[in-house]
């Protein structure tokens, strides 16, 4: 039995159409601007989870300038965090290994942070979670995802939306 979208039906069937409908123009947007193809992806699915966080898209009364004004904020905060996080900086986390500048609280903190994402996940139905984990986790393109699952790229980008705006409603209230 699949799992009931965290959306309304006509919500979830309008945000998909939104993706069908100004996907490719997304793609072409953060194509030519993105450095790796694979962050386009990454963009595109970042406007999609705005919109299904502010939820109510049928009141809004220009889809395509909605959406294009929504791209350009994701691509500047996007350009705001490559400046301000420095990759070089970033730590691995190894299990059990308690910083000292962090302190139990933050740890505890980052797990249960962690512990309510693996229940979220586990809350999808597998094929959902399968595309998530291999388009999130495993970096893999959707176009890679959907040759090694024998679907389409369009049934993957609507099980990445499911997942984002399950993943989205869940966390929302953290």
């Amino acid at each position: 039995m699949p799992a009931k979208s965290p959306l309304p039906g006509s919500e979830t069937v309008r945000l998909e159409t939104l993706a069908n409908a100004y996907g490719a123009a997304l793609r072409r947007y953060f194509g030519k601007r993105a450095y790796q193809q694979a962050d386009v992806e990454d963009l595109v699915q970042s406007v999609l989870v705005r919109l299904a966080v502010r939820g109510a898209t049928r009141s809004i009364e220009q889809p395509e300038a909605y959406l294009m004004r929504t791209a350009t904020n994701v691509w500047r905060d996007y350009l705001r965090k490559k400046s301000t996080h420095a990759e070089a900086g970033h730590e691995e986390y190894v299990e059990g290994h308690l910083r000292e500048e962090h302190g139990p609280d933050a740890e505890l903190e980052a797990e249960e942070a962690v512990s309510a994402v693996l229940v979220a996940l586990h809350e999808l139905p597998a094929r959902t979670r399968r595309v998530f984990v291999l388009c999130r986790v495993e970096g893999l393109r959707q176009k890679a995802v959907a040759r090694r699952l024998g679907v389409s790229v369009s049934a993957v980008e609507k099980h990445m939306i499911r997942a984002i705006a399950h993943l989205a409603s869940r966390l929302r209230d953290r």
